[in-house]
């Protein structure tokens, strides 16, 4: 497969993920009978979404350039491959990719709240939502994603140095990143999510957007349990 090929579905990935986050928000958002199904009762207007959208909006378009240089000169340094022979091996790497990042973004993530001039300047504006919607994972200061988008560059960096990094794995991380931010910011009280044990759940992410301090951990929650950064 041609590495132009492999920029290209990783776009056609964000894109898709992250339109599918649109309409998302914007039926919780004005559909009256999805409220039932929301953790917090206090709502979120449609004007204040509307006036959030040029961020999210730029930041959706940096990650898109931003995953197209990055993958075009970073496949160049890493051994890939992009066989499915192997579904074991695919699943496993995607499993590292995982873990790495999100011991990555646990200490991101804990940073940006104890340095005081990060969390003012930067960190501040996701906390914003305090009843956030799902695309308003990307309601960010520009710097705070692209630090936090690292992570699993660093995990297939590190996979390289053992083998060749199977591109399906990647793949498949971005997806199902991109929909559990979606999941973990709508909102709603979680009816898949928390039958997976130490998955992160809706519930987890939605109480420390409300109360700031605590459950850094978003993929993983054991990181919370472990580090007694748990909100009780």
């Amino acid at each position: 497969m041609e590495k132009i090929h492999i920029i290209l579905y990783t776009v056609l990935i964000i894109i898709a993920c992250n339109f599918f986050g649109f309409i998302f928000s914007l039926a919780s958002i004005n559909l009256k009978f999805l409220e039932k199904y929301k953790i917090q009762k206090r709502k979120i207007k449609s004007s204040t979404f509307y006036k959030r959208l040029p961020l999210i909006f730029f930041n959706i378009f940096l990650l898109i350039v931003t995953s197209c240089i990055g993958l075009y000169f970073f496949l160049d340094i890493v051994h890939y491959e992009t066989s499915t022979n192997n579904p074991l091996n695919i699943l496993l790497q995607l499993f590292i990719i995982f873990v790495i990042d999100d011991v990555y973004f646990y200490f991101l993530h804990l940073f940006m709240h104890k340095n005081k001039f990060i969390l003012r300047k930067i960190h501040s504006i996701h906390h914003r939502a305090i009843t956030p919607v799902a695309l308003e994972y990307m309601y960010v200061h520009p710097l705070e994603w692209l630090s936090g988008y690292v992570g699993p560059f660093l995990g297939m960096f590190i996979l390289s140095l053992m083998g060749p990094v199977n591109i399906f794995s990647f793949w498949l991380y971005q997806f199902i990143r991109n929909v559990h931010e979606l999941d973990v910011h709508s909102g709603f009280k979680s009816k898949i999510s928390k039958w997976i044990p130490f998955w992160g759940e809706t519930e987890h992410h939605d109480k420390h957007h409300e109360v700031l301090n605590g459950n850094y951990a978003t993929t993983f929650t054991f990181w919370d349990n472990f580090f007694n950064t748990k909100i009780k």
